[in-house]
């Protein structure tokens, strides 16, 4: 039965029908995790707010296959697949269509041999096509879950200060670090539940001994923490993660008994010994008990107690006698940008640069010349809009690229670009892909000296559409390198982009005049021409 989401009209004593009332806009988001998959059904209401509706959880051993055979074994897959059906069916009967729906995966499947298979199964069997999220993407999804945090609650400030997103996964942990609202640092850990779980199994450890198996996975969590938190003694950490949320529900029961931490809670503040208190409840008690006492899945209780070792070794690690527990995931991050639209133009868009001048300046580049070279690259994007047709995306890309296009030569000055290249691809942008990553690469590689050449690997490897727009960016940040021996263009301010392109060709003929042999050339014809009869 389809659930009642049409407009709606009444009619007045005296025959008059009044003006109907569009009901508020319905969206879904469905994200396949390590341990579950996930969907959220949300309306948006007048406060500009998403108000969750309907939630569906089903557990799912995906990790678990991963990490014995590194592959989702055909039995989970089926699974998956028909746990999508039934989404599918929900969503029907709240008449959503697919394009309101935002369907991701996290990028751990990434791990498994046959994830292609695994998401074009599921894509065939519901229609609803998934797309992997990096770890810097996530990150920047669990900071717009933190602005709900506290949301419309009188005293509450946790945008104020230093504050550590860390998210307990099945095969990941990932740290977000946030300052007065705003993002400092992400990094993803391969350090998960179900790793502790598979190695406490093969070493015969007893769960008593979790955290000091735990101690010696988090040294580099900890590490981290020490290097990017000004204070280490005063900021807040926020635990997220399922099984943290059902530790949190334990801890803090609501009237209803749930299972998970109410989203409505938002976020509860627990002692580092209640958290230790708890696990050796755990320690004491069998899975079957678990199951029932928790009413959780057998393979939710067997993951709990990692979960709690791991921060109780984080927590103790750098001092903290209390943290935070969160109800909040990666999940309602999507649905505050399904709400906002796409919030690139803003948020993101600030965070990313944030992130790239940070990395300028690690590298040690001359932060001078970077931004006066972003700044004629972008005026140039914008004269140029007609006759390259790029997007606001494409903006971004360029601007990122025209910040970081001579990182390279902290290496060594010489081949600079490629260096550069080399650095882009291995640093972490909060909010920007991997693909938009590669694009930024590229766009530096040939900033200086080399055209694209199909046999340029890192070129050849994009796809056709990629390629146009590494040439046409490449080309405006080449234009507006002082160091770069193309062509200079004169300021856009004053030039017309049609007189630009007719300057430049001049340009580039004066140029190739200029070059040694042209002028011994000229040298000669003018001192034969200077001789006498």
């Amino acid at each position: 039965m389809k659930r009642n989401n049409t407009n709606t009209s009444t009619t007045s004593s005296t025959g008059s029908t009044a003006v109907a009332v569009a009901p508020p806009p319905m969206f879904a988001v469905i994200d396949i995790g390590a341990t579950f998959i996930r969907m959220l059904i949300a309306e948006k209401r007048d406060t500009k707010e998403a108000f969750i509706l309907e939630k569906a959880v089903q557990s799912v051993p995906i990790g678990r296959d991963i990490v014995a055979e590194r592959r989702i074994s055909n039995a989970t897959v089926e699974q998956c697949a028909q746990i999508l059906k039934s989404f599918r069916k929900l969503l029907d009967e709240y008449g959503i269509p697919l394009d309101s729906v935002t369907a991701v995966a996290t990028s751990t499947l990434n791990r498994a041999d046959n994830s292609a298979v695994f998401l074009d199964r599921l894509a065939n069997t519901s229609q609803i096509v998934f797309r992997l999220l990096d770890p810097g993407q996530i990150g920047y999804y669990y900071h717009l879950a933190f602005h709900t945090l506290g949301r419309g609650r009188a005293g509450d400030s946790y945008d104020k200060g230093e504050a550590v997103v860390l998210e307990i996964g099945g095969l990941t942990c990932s740290m977000l670090c946030r300052k007065e609202g705003e993002i400092r640092f992400v990094q993803t850990y391969s350090l998960g539940t179900l790793q502790m779980r598979q190695q406490m199994e093969k070493g015969d450890f007893r769960p008593r001994q979790l955290v000091a198996l735990a101690d010696g996975r988090t040294h580099e969590i900890a590490e981290q923490l020490r290097n990017n938190v000004e204070d280490v003694k005063s900021f807040k950490l926020f635990l997220m993660g399922r099984e943290m949320r059902f530790a949190g529900a334990r801890l803090r029961p609501d009237k209803n008994n749930a299972v998970e931490l109410d989203p409505a809670t938002g976020v509860i503040s627990v002692t580092v010994d209640e958290l230790n208190a708890l696990l050796k409840q755990i320690e004491q008690a069998s899975t079957e008990e678990i199951v029932r006492e928790w009413r959780v899945t057998y393979q939710d209780a067997e993951l709990i107690a990692p979960a709690l070792s791991i921060a109780i070794s984080v927590a103790r690690a750098v001092g903290l006698k209390s943290v935070y527990i969160s109800s909040l995931s990666f999940c309602h991050g999507l649905l505050e940008e399904a709400v906002d639209g796409t919030p690139w133009t803003s948020t993101m868009r600030k965070h990313v640069l944030r992130v790239a001048r940070a990395t300028g300046r690690k590298y040690q580049h001359d932060v001078n010349h970077a931004e006066q070279v972003t700044k004629l690259a972008l005026q140039l994007f914008d004269l140029l809009q007609e006759e390259h047709g790029c997007t606001q995306r494409h903006r971004l890309i360029l601007e990122v690229a025209a910040l970081l296009h001579d990182i390279g030569a902290f290496v060594s000055a010489h081949s600079h670009n490629i260096h550069t290249m080399y650095l882009i691809r291995n640093t972490e942008f909060s909010g920007l892909s991997s693909e938009e990553i590669e694009l930024i690469a590229a766009i530096t590689r040939y900033h200086r000296k080399s055209m694209p050449k199909s046999s340029h690997p890192e070129y050849a490897a994009l796809s056709p559409g990629d390629r146009l727009v590494v040439s046409k960016l490449a080309a405006i940040a080449a234009s507006a390198s002082p160091s770069s021996p193309w062509p200079r263009a004169p300021s856009p301010s004053t030039t017309s982009p049609r007189r630009r392109m007719t300057t430049t060709m001049t340009t580039r003929t004066r140029n190739r005049r200029a070059t040694p042999s042209h002028r011994r050339r000229t040298a000669r014809r003018t001192a034969t021409a200077a001789m006498p009869p």
